[in-house]
């Protein structure tokens, strides 16, 4: 089977969980042949040694020069009367406005009739946008989204203004380039993260009939830009539509974990297409630790956002435990006071050294997500304390000590429980182990994939004959 494998600059551009993930689906499915597209903001160097299964990459740079009409104006004429070059470009304007019209209008309402106008302003987009011309060239947009802003009866949304609607606009004109990216002949596109990613495999939906899988590794929240409240708020809805048609229009979704199945079904994905498909890590890559640091010492993993509060925790744990280290893993933020008794990895390339060097690890942050980290300490048989965001609870079960976040003291009582008793750390961590072997199993991931690839492409759809000027 060829497969599509549609990303949002991670794999094989930068090392990071779901590039890890992206990694062992494409080496572990030796079978099948990939193309991995990537839509990124820059040119970009490949950081993997890809398998030999990958066919081809292509990147969309979503920054890139806007494409005019390109296609020889005898092709054009088929469907536009034989005019002029000049002439096909003032008629692809006439029907992108047409389309950003719907698109404009569907997307700041949250109402059936307003989705299905969204989907017909993007499916039209997508049909100007098949020789690679940017699908909004000669559109007003500003214009027209001021306009579908103040017919808008809404008064959650907050007022517009000219400024924030060419703010929005020229977002807007990044956001959708990707309907012009060229998908290879393939036979089912798996985007892996919504936005960009989407858009390539709708195209290639509405174009040429080819179904998509649709994995989401995190909410399309952490995308929304920073800016002026209207400019949140519009960009909100848009992200918010696009995320809804994508589950409408996927053959299959498969979220990673019980958050994103969630969050699929929010979104009014079909429950029958939702199927739940965990990381997979290969155990032997995971050997348990056998050994543990002479010391006290607690490695703490997380977004640099959480950090105060570890040093906070930290500081109670010297209180109970007086001999006791930590180590930071990554680079010390600017600004941080140095504290007695806490070291910095620096740059980290691999998770399973630095494990080592402790006897209790703590992770918190923004891992929920996708918990690549949270698996291999699991894996490798070390106590671990979780704070309870982004679903990590849900992945370590009984495999871990789990505290509320935000919570200092609940942090620090845990960490000195485990540090200060063997027995306890043992049973943790071999009751991680065990949980990780049973649920975050490689082959289970990949056999799911086999089986939601080969039901995606018996549900293929019939090719569109033409696009342009189609509802």
């Amino acid at each position: 089977m060829r497969i599509a494998l549609i990303n949002e600059g991670t794999y094989p551009y930068g090392a990071g969980p779901v590039s890890t993930w992206c990694h062992g689906l494409v080496r572990g499915l030796a079978e099948h042949a990939f193309w991995l597209v990537g839509v990124v903001d820059r040119a970009p160097a490949s950081e993997y040694s890809v398998p030999a299964n990958v066919a081809g990459l292509s990147a969309i740079l979503r920054g890139g020069p806007v494409i005019g009409p390109a296609r020889p104006v005898e092709v054009v004429s088929q469907h536009l009367g034989g005019i002029s070059k000049a002439a096909v470009a003032r008629q692809h304007g006439r029907l992108a406005t047409h389309a950003a019209v719907l698109l404009c209008r569907g997307m700041l309402d949250e109402s059936e009739h307003s989705a299905a106008m969204f989907r017909s302003g993007l499916r039209r987009l997508a049909g100007l946008a098949a020789d690679g011309t940017h699908p909004l060239a000669g559109v007003p947009l500003a214009a027209v989204l001021l306009d579908a802003w103040r017919a808008t009866p809404d008064p959650s949304l907050p007022g517009p203004t000219v400024g924030d609607a060419e703010h929005v606009a020229a977002l807007l004109e990044l956001a959708v380039r990707p309907l012009a990216a060229p998908v290879p002949e393939v036979d089912v596109c798996h985007a892996v993260h919504s936005g960009g990613p989407v858009l390539v495999a709708l195209s290639a939906k509405w174009r040429d009939g080819v179904p998509y899988v649709l994995t989401e590794h995190d909410v399309y929240l952490a995308g929304v830009v920073d800016g002026p409240p209207g400019v949140r708020a519009v960009m909100l809805r848009f992200l918010r539509a696009l995320t809804r048609l994508g589950y409408a229009e996927a053959a299959a979704v498969a979220p990673p974990d019980e958050r994103m199945r969630r969050w699929a079904l929010h979104h009014g994905a079909d429950r029958g297409l939702v199927t739940l498909i965990p990381p997979g890590v290969d155990p032997h890559d995971h050997p348990p630790l056998r050994e543990e640091p002479s010391g006290p010492v607690l490695a703490w993993l997380g977004e640099p956002a959480a950090l105060p509060a570890m040093l906070h925790a930290f500081g109670l744990v010297r209180g109970s435990v007086p001999g006791a280290r930590l180590i930071v893993i990554g680079d010390a933020p600017d600004r941080v006071r140095s504290l007695e008794g806490v070291s910095f990895s620096g740059p980290v390339t691999g998770y399973r050294g630095l494990f080592a060097k402790a006897s209790v690890l703590v992770i918190s942050g923004a891992h929920g997500g996708m918990p690549y980290p949270l698996i291999e300490a699991m894996l490798a048989g070390r106590a671990t304390v979780c704070t309870e965001n982004g679903g990590l609870a849900a992945t370590v079960g009984i495999g871990a000590s789990v505290v509320p976040p935000d919570d200092p003291v609940r942090l620090a009582a845990a960490c000195v429980d485990l540090l200060t008793d063997v027995r306890l750390r043992r049973e943790i961590g071999t009751m991680a182990r065990n949980r990780a072997r049973t649920l975050f199993r490689l082959g289970a991931m990949l056999d799911g994939y086999r089986e939601l690839y080969e039901k995606a492409l018996v549900s293929r759809p019939e090719p569109a004959e033409r696009l342009v000027g189609a509802p």
